[in-house]
């Protein structure tokens, strides 16, 4: 094992990661099929490691695996800015849809709480006319 390769599970303890994860990550071609050592264990470079490291950064930021394969493969975080800026103002436009819908649906529930539930009335059907004149 060279200097700067490592074996998964040292990869696992340095990133705080799963080992089925790292192997899942390679099954998908998110990184690329890893070198072995004579025993057969897998050993990570520092480009794995670090193409694992932007892994986990952007899962943060709510990308699926599969747009995070996209933006790997076509390499578009290395180059094209307006790439990069349609991509991430998409996921801005996702994530402010799904807030709006919890927002919506925290308002009813406030709602349904304070004019039924506080009020001890018959739950389901005043909550179904109450829906039915809400909508």
């Amino acid at each position: 094992m060279k200097k700067d390769e490592c074996n998964i599970g040292k990869l696992v303890k340095e990133l705080n990661i799963n080992k089925e994860t790292i192997r899942y990550y390679e099954k998908i071609g998110l990184i690329s099929e890893t070198k072995r050592d004579k025993n057969g264990y897998r050993l990570y470079s520092e480009e794995d490691i670090e193409k694992i490291k932007f892994i986990l950064i952007i899962k943060k930021f709510g990308f699926s695996l599969r747009e995070i394969s996209t933006l790997m493969h076509n390499e578009v975080l290395c180059g094209d800015i307006t790439r990069i800026r349609e991509l991430v103002g998409n996921k801005i436009n996702e994530i402010n849809s799904k807030m709006n819908e919890l927002i919506e649906t925290k308002n009813l529930l406030e709602k349904v709480k304070k004019n039924i539930l506080d009020k001890n009335l018959g739950c389901c059907g005043d909550m179904e006319v109450y829906l039915k004149i809400k909508s």
